[in-house]
């Protein structure tokens, strides 16, 4: 199993960052080339709204089905099998000539690549100490940062220059890479002892983490503050290239600004992971997340058509989310050893679920306006603060019951 050699620190983490980067470049990356897309396929703005919906479906399907999966055949042989259907489906997209062959390839490339993201995690927990793993988890949440920020503006550059159907043959590109350094450079972490070990059904394993007052509590609030975040992806396009008249480039680069706050909240949780416990740093994302929405709100009705009533409100959500993700993440991956990528599956399957739901809220309430995005931004964020709040002394009892 351990015939790979094992990597430097920085191959590590480059090869972490590629493995649970690249499924969040494909939810973004085609964005600025939605309208393009819609005319080239005869599509309907609901149609397309499908294909972001069913891939935030399909990630939280990977996720549910990857973690068991990889604590019972290992880490690597799930990367390489996920990486394949990937490849597979992006190439799909690439050629598609109906909008349901897109909604169907969208779906799979989720099934197929999204497993990155459990198991890069699980792999952090496996082959990492405590602290490193803090300073890890900073870096690959700044990663997903950084990805939202250069996919659109990557996806638009190449809109504009080749065509919308050369961003599905990039990311064919590049999953052929990943499986090629999967293969060559990435060892496999899950731990020796679990070889002979005797797993216990997968039901009975998510029925006892449902019911784990521990669990719920990052898995509930790493769901509804990332719910603070998605109605921007989700709007934003239609929103801001059609309501306020911006080009591909120009939405590219104010979804690329705006996000920058999640990078911001990332680098803010690294530097003080080792300070503060994930506790205090959810304390102070709620705080922020909670200014952040209601600022949206105002500002979205006194000023509906100003660009800035949008960017500077989501600058601190994004700011919030950034602090609040990698903290979540970092609390629940330590009680679990045993169990790690059953745990970590099923807690990214909570999230990506709230996500899909708020998706399919957001599409049925879409109305060319910013109501919908503000609305559904508060009422997450309402729910994030509601979550930390009640399930805080019951989160609590069982941390220190279980150490």
């Amino acid at each position: 199993m351990r015939t790979t050699p094992s990597p430097g620190p920085r191959t590590w983490l480059l090869l972490l960052l590629m493995i649970v980067c690249l499924p969040r470049v494909a939810l973004d990356i085609y964005l600025p080339a939605l309208p393009d897309i819609a005319m080239a396929l005869h599509a309907s703005d609901a149609q397309l709204q499908l294909t972001l919906t069913l891939y935030m479906v399909g990630y939280a399907l990977s996720m549910l089905i990857s973690g068991p999966l990889c604590d019972r055949f290992g880490r690597r042989p799930l990367l390489l099998l996920g990486g394949t259907i990937y490849l597979v489906a992006s190439l799909a997209c690439s050629l598609a000539s109906s909008v349901e062959v897109m909604i169907a390839a969208r779906l799979l490339q989720a099934l197929g690549g999204c497993c990155g993201a459990v198991i890069g995690r699980v792999m952090v927990r496996d082959h990492f100490d405590r602290q490193q793993q803090g300073h890890l988890l900073g870096y690959l949440s700044m990663g997903m940062a950084l990805s939202p920020m250069i996919a659109p503006l990557l996806g638009s550059l190449i809109e504009t220059t080749l065509g919308w159907r050369w961003i599905f043959l990039l990311l064919s590109l590049s999953a052929a890479l990943s499986l090629l350094l999967i293969a060559l450079r990435l060892p496999e972490t899950r731990p020796l002892h679990a070889n002979g070990q005797r797993h216990e059904p997968v039901l009975k394993v998510y029925l006892r983490l449902l019911g784990d007052g521990y669990f719920m509590r990052y898995s509930l609030a790493i769901a509804c503050v990332y719910c603070t975040y998605f109605p921007f992806i989700a709007e934003s396009s239609t929103l801001l290239q059609r309501r306020l008249g911006l080009s591909s480039l120009q939405y590219a680069a104010v979804f690329a600004v705006t996000v920058g706050g999640y990078l911001a909240g990332s680098q803010l949780f690294r530097r003080r992971s080792g300070r503060h416990s994930a506790d205090a740093l959810l304390g102070q994302a709620m705080f922020l997340n909670l200014g952040g929405a209601l600022l949206l709100m105002l500002a979205t009705r006194l000023w509906p058509e100003a660009l800035l009533a949008i960017v500077l409100p989501m600058l601190l959500i994004m700011l919030s989310v950034g602090l609040a993700i990698p903290a979540c993440q970092w609390a629940v991956l330590q009680p679990y050893a045993a169990i790690a990528g059953s745990a970590s599956g099923l807690f990214f399957f909570i999230q990506m679920a709230f996500t899909a739901l708020c998706s399919l809220v957001i599409g049925q309430l879409s109305d060319g306006s910013a109501g919908p995005l503000a609305g559904m931004t508060a009422l997450a964020s309402l729910a994030f603060a509601l979550v930390l709040k009640l399930l805080r002394s019951e989160a609590i009892t069982l941390k220190a019951s279980s150490g």
